[in-house]
């Protein structure tokens, strides 16, 4: 069950939350999503918590009972080191083990994969977004969630090779096992793991890294499930009624097409709502980790987060986001901002994704701070020709972040002449 939303004049919200209710009916709604924390988040990153949570919140507003889940797939392989990271040569040596299992570079958490996912859910809190509960995989797999599916898919493991050669376009061999990872007990790697055989709850394996061969339990959790099972069985056992993903789990033959299949073919039941939402881009190109692409920590310095939400929601939820870095370019964003929360704009898109963002409203432009904090450099003057303690709180370290990057647009730098006071310099703010 997969929703798309794109109606001329209505925000995709309105839509999407319509769909859910019709075809789940409630009274309450897990909302999910998940995101593999291989690395540094990026602007791609805050789609993965901000669109679900956004549901939530809609839900809530109508009056239903909403939860927000969020789970880190740090059971994944550890496929490159972030350009940002490659200073840490130790973990060249960590390649190919789950995240879950690689050594934290920083020394603070207990793994690689729990230093990102901490990183994300200190994002939300700057979001000003909650979520209702917060899992690792690893937690998952060694708490046993998944036990029985695998002995579920194994058992019915013609059906499972039929339903995914059906839904990826892909044959597979008839004695094909690889429906799980495991881990190897000696090198720790998972990326290079074969299942040969599975008897008695022993899961045997062949590594092609050191050249292992061996078994392990059901019951080590030392494993995981191929994404495109364990995506369903952990919608299935955590009760998820709606989650979306990247539109390129909903490309044909993606993984939301196996999901659906899983659900219907195998459990019986009806699948979770789905949606895909479009990419994140910065300055055209796409965001990445491994490359080092858009990191969120530094667009964080100078745009607010309210301003950036209301960036990543006015657009249609497939459309791509083109987020630009010029000056000028984020001021506008700034403005529209202000703007809309005046009623100036009449787009109800636009309208719905500032009320959604946090619904802040400022009564002096950014703009005119920069200037005020360029003539003055007290705070406190500023918000006495502000009026308002709120505004400048708000915005003070963004504007300060900017004047230290040099990021003032020309037509907004104030050099002071001593021959005039400050007062007749404001001049410019009559255009910001």
């Amino acid at each position: 069950m997969y929703y798309t939303c794109s109606v001329l004049g209505m925000s995709w919200i309105d839509k999407l939350v319509d769909k859910v209710i019709r075809l789940k009916k409630g009274p309450t709604f897990v909302v999910a999503s998940g995101i593999t924390t291989s690395g540094p988040a990026h602007m791609g990153t805050v789609m993965e918590f901000l669109i679900p949570s956004t549901i939530v919140q809609e839900l809530r507003r109508r009056g239903y009972g909403a939860e927000f889940i969020f789970v880190a797939d740090i059971m994944d392989a550890f496929d490159s080191v972030p350009a940002g990271l490659r200073g840490f040569k130790e973990l060249y040596d960590e390649l190919g083990k789950p995240l879950g299992y690689v050594l934290d570079p920083y020394g603070c958490h207990r793994s690689y994969g729990e230093h990102f996912f901490n990183e994300v859910l200190e994002l939300m809190e700057k979001f000003g977004i909650e979520v209702d509960n917060a899992f690792s995989a690893t937690q998952l797999y060694s708490e046993g969630w998944y036990d029985d599916y695998l002995r579920f898919f194994y058992e019915r493991i013609d059906e499972v090779r039929k339903i995914l050669e059906e839904t990826s376009f892909r044959k597979l061999p008839k004695d094909w096992l690889d429906f799980v990872k495991p881990i190897c007990p000696k090198c720790g790697r998972i990326d290079k793991t074969k299942v040969t055989k599975i008897v008695n709850d022993q899961i045997h394996l062949k590594c092609l890294a050191c050249g292992y061969e061996g078994y392990i339990t059901i019951e080590s959790h030392a494993w995981k499930l191929v994404w495109r099972l364990d995506w369903p069985s952990r919608q299935d056992f955590l009760g998820v009624d709606v989650e979306g993903g990247g539109v390129d789990h909903f490309t044909r033959g993606g993984s939301w097409d196996t999901a659906v299949a899983v659900h219907t073919k195998l459990f019986g039941k009806e699948p979770p709502v789905g949606f895909k939402f479009g990419f994140v881009l910065l300055e055209g190109r796409k965001m990445s980790k491994s490359k080092g692409i858009g990191a969120l920590q530094d667009l964080l310095k100078i745009l607010h987060p309210m301003v950036m939400k209301y960036f990543l929601l006015k657009h249609d939820l497939e459309e791509n986001r083109n987020m630009r870095l010029s000056p000028r370019a984020l001021l506008r964003l700034y403005d529209e901002y202000k703007l809309v929360s005046e009623g100036r704009y009449q787009d109800e898109k636009q309208r719905k994704a500032w009320e959604l963002s946090g619904a802040s409203r400022w009564k002096a432009s950014f703009g005119e701070l920069l200037v005020y904090y360029q003539l003055y450099r007290d705070w406190g003057l500023v918000t006495e020709k502000v009026g308002d303690e709120k505004t400048v709180k708000d915005l003070k370290p963004y504007v300060e972040e900017w004047v230290k990057r040099g990021m003032v647009p020309e037509e907004y730098l104030v050099s002071i002449n001593p021959k005039k006071p400050p007062k007749e310099l404001v001049s410019v703010l009559g255009s910001s």
